[in-house]
């Protein structure tokens, strides 16, 4: 990872510093050696890889692997090299999690989830042709339901936005809505569906509906928190996330709304999250990219770092996320050649987000 520009290094003032609290963990997810028999290792490594998640904790997907390590060096098993391609997707080793799938689903075509992993793991890296092919390819074995949501996870950022909000809502009236974990997938893109639009109000009700049914996903925590930072409420996200500042993202977010309000504690969730990039950058992990870059522009108000490392980002990711942070960067940095590709990008797919027209936040604040 490229070295942040205004992001000095920090280093503890002694051993006594305090750089992090792990919360106590679950003794039942720590077995003293990885199960022997295959179905409960599944378990077991499903139940370390959803902590993980929970948690935001990374040490349990390395559990997770060591527990499945037995059962994925061939495709005998689709269900372990399914959760181990989750953890390498999970870790963002893409390319890794692909070829998995790719094996995998050579030899068993009509592993639906595989395919819906496929499809999310291209979506992500801006592979759209191919996202769509696999979401049809899970048409054979996975529900209806489940299938119009992959799709419309693809449309959102292609050019039929209008089209993929009102299937999903169509979807949400009729007899066949989906439930769970599909209900709360179909709330969450019409949350971001209804970002896209400039619609924050509609993007907040659906976001609460979402977080009825999972009200500690950090992913549904952390997009209501932008959306209130949207909002000029920063206070907000000072309120829902100050017990969670052991987690990187909700330290960031932190780090930005403290900063906004001029907080007592802005400097210290500064300095902290500084502490998280350097501990990222000594050890090599590039799982935080986005964040980090995030981090640069809104905090530190350091465009040409931020862009350095959304650039490097955008390699890897191009989700809408992806692609604000970097028209942000460029547009804070005034860089014309970056802002051109990402035109052309947007010229291509008939990207429509009403948040690349606002200014960038950061470099001036």
């Amino acid at each position: 990872m490229a070295a942040p520009a205004s992001a000095a290094p920090y280093t503890p003032g002694g051993d006594h510093v305090v750089l992090a609290r792990l919360p106590q963990v679950p003794a039942k997810l720590q077995a003293p050696s990885p199960p022997s028999d295959l179905s409960a290792a599944l378990a077991l490594a499903r139940s370390q890889i959803d902590y993980a998640s929970a948690q935001g904790d990374p040490r349990f997907l390395g559990y997770a692997e060591a527990t499945l390590a037995p059962f994925s060096q061939d495709m005998s098993s689709p269900a372990a090299n399914l959760l181990m391609a989750r953890i390498e997707q999970q870790r963002h080793q893409f390319a890794r999690a692909r070829h998995r799938l790719t094996r995998l689903l050579e030899q068993s075509p009509n592993q639906g989830q595989a395919w819906l992993m496929l499809a999310n793991i291209d979506r992500v890296q801006g592979r759209f042709d191919e996202a769509r092919q696999a979401c049809q390819a899970a048409s054979r074995t996975l529900p209806p339901t489940t299938v119009l949501l992959c799709q419309a996870s693809v449309q959102a950022i292609t050019g039929q936005r209008e089209q993929a909000y009102r299937t999903l809502q169509a979807l949400a009236s009729s007899p066949a809505a989906p439930q769970g974990k599909s209900a709360q997938w179909l709330n969450t893109l019409s949350a971001e569906i209804a970002l896209q639009q400039g619609r924050l109000e509609l993007a907040t009700e659906h976001l609460r509906d979402a977080l009825q049914q999972a009200p500690d996903d950090p992913y549904l925590r952390y997009l209501q928190s932008d959306l209130w930072l949207a909002s000029n409420q920063a206070q907000a996200v000072i309120r829902d996330l100050t017990n969670w500042q052991d987690r990187e993202g909700a330290l960031l977010r932190l780090a930005i709304a403290g900063q906004r309000l001029e907080h007592p504690q802005a400097q210290a969730w500064r300095q902290d999250y500084r502490a998280r990039m350097a501990a990222d950058q000594d050890t090599g992990r590039q799982r935080h990219l986005r964040e980090h870059a995030r981090f640069l522009l809104e905090v530190e108000s350091d465009p040409q770092g931020a862009l350095t490392l959304a650039r490097e980002n955008w390699q890897q990711q191009r989700e809408l996320a992806d692609l604000r942070l970097l028209h942000a960067s460029a547009m804070a940095a005034d860089d014309q050649a970056t802002l051109s590709q990402l035109q052309a990008f947007v010229d291509r797919y008939q990207v429509d987000d009403a948040q690349l027209t606002q200014p960038a936040k950061g470099a001036s604040e």
